[in-house]
């Protein structure tokens, strides 16, 4: 990943708080044109879960087939929604692109929201990172990280993997 902020300069990180949950065709147009904004390093989806099956009461293990469960495609990259959006966090490069990603978000939602700046992804490596990509210490390299923008995303609770997709900065 090429970074054109100097090396003083930290990434912005932008919290987008919709006031309504985001419909599937709504979150993909929006995930659209903050993903086609320069200077984005990442994007983290947070919501409601929309489980697989029923996991207490009479109906215990039967299927849940809930509408927003649906395949969006992002950047190229098409995954399935496992959750309601209601808040996306994004990460940029500069002050430039963090007022492009406001435009993209007044183009994409017909409805206000919260746009606030802050800390709200980890920007070191947690333990559940260490678990699962083996870092020697907080000084050495890392062993098998192939993209730092995986930092700080892994949900140590998620009881299978992890939706995550990671689109290529080459293609941009």
């Amino acid at each position: 990943m090429v970074n054109t902020a100097s090396v003083t300069d930290k990434p912005i990180q932008i919290r987008v708080f919709p006031k309504r949950l985001l419909q599937p065709e709504t979150a993909e147009k929006l995930l659209n044109e903050i993903d086609q904004t320069k200077g984005v390093i990442r994007m983290l989806l947070n919501g409601k879960n929309l489980p697989r099956k029923v996991t207490c009461g009479p109906g215990t293990g039967a299927d849940v087939n809930h509408p927003d469960r649906m395949i969006i495609n992002v950047g190229g990259c098409a995954f399935e929604l496992h959750i309601i959006v209601g808040e996306v966090i994004v990460e940029v490069e500069n002050e430039s692109a963090m007022e492009d990603v406001k435009k993209a978000c007044e183009r994409a939602l017909p409805f206000p929201f919260e746009f606030k700046r802050g800390h709200f992804i980890k920007r070191r490596p947690t333990l559940t990172d260490y678990g699962k990509y083996g870092f020697r210490s907080k000084t050495d390299e890392r062993i098998n990280l192939e993209d730092e923008r995986i930092l700080g995303l892994i949900d140590p609770h998620a009881k299978a993997e992890t939706n995550l997709c990671v689109i290529d900065t080459e293609k941009k």
